[in-house]
């Protein structure tokens, strides 16, 4: 809030306007310019950078999206008794924007605000299929870990996936994030045909499989 009523102010002046010991100054900026969230110039001044507005931006269009999608989630679930999950790209893993859980006794414990990796989960999926070309890349440059036998950890295999996925509207998750639950999600997408955020369906493996029910993709991807 002080770099955003000033502008570029330098370690000391932050910390005489604040009244906050240096040290802890240091490490917040520190921790502020390593996020991206501020940029430290050439004199060593310290300002807001444009990705504090896209945080902010991203918050105001998650909440616009949770708010639509809400009756949908809600159809879905009296629909078919499962989780209905909407997710969004944070960072490089997916965060639940809502949940709207089953209400069999025997469910799936999703829980607003948590994160799953975006390789292995249909939600994830689902987005990387409609993302832009370098972030995929970026993602699937580094290490792809195996969070169940299922997980698909091959950069290769992973890209097929998402062709796949594409072609036929779809992701699946089959044991892939937990080897006791399965999930099927399809993208929201924008007007570039980009996936803004993605809506899922997810169950037990002993009980829920949606490649025996049709019309459980088909009205997800109606809905999405």
């Amino acid at each position: 809030e002080e770099l955003a009523r000033n502008g570029p102010l330098s370690l000391n002046e932050v910390t005489q306007r604040t009244a906050i010991a240096k040290s802890t100054i240091f490490r917040i900026l520190s921790t502020l310019s390593e996020l991206g969230y501020i940029v430290r110039d050439d004199t060593r001044s310290y300002y807001v950078s444009y990705a504090m507005a896209d945080l902010v931006g991203r918050g105001v269009q998650a909440e616009a999206i949770r708010r639509a999608a809400m009756p949908y989630m809600l159809k879905l679930r009296n629909l078919f008794g499962e989780t209905v999950n909407l997710g969004q790209l944070q960072f490089d893993k997916v965060t639940y924007v809502e949940v709207v859980p089953s209400e069999y006794a025997l469910r799936l414990h999703e829980r607003q605000g948590a994160t799953v990796a975006i390789h292995a989960s249909a939600l994830g999926k689902a987005i990387l299929a409609f993302a832009d070309e370098d972030f995929v890349a970026g993602v699937l440059g580094g290490e792809l870990p195996a969070l169940t036998p299922n997980t698909i950890t091959d950069v290769g295999q992973v890209l097929r996936e998402l062709k796949r996925i594409r072609e036929r509207g779809y992701a699946l998750d089959k044991g892939e994030i937990s080897s006791l639950a399965t999930c099927v999600a399809a993208p929201i997408l924008n007007e570039k045909h980009r996936a803004l955020a993605a809506i899922s369906i997810s169950g037990p493996a002993s009980r829920f499989n949606p490649a025996k029910h049709p019309a459980v993709v088909e009205s997800l991807i109606e809905v999405a």
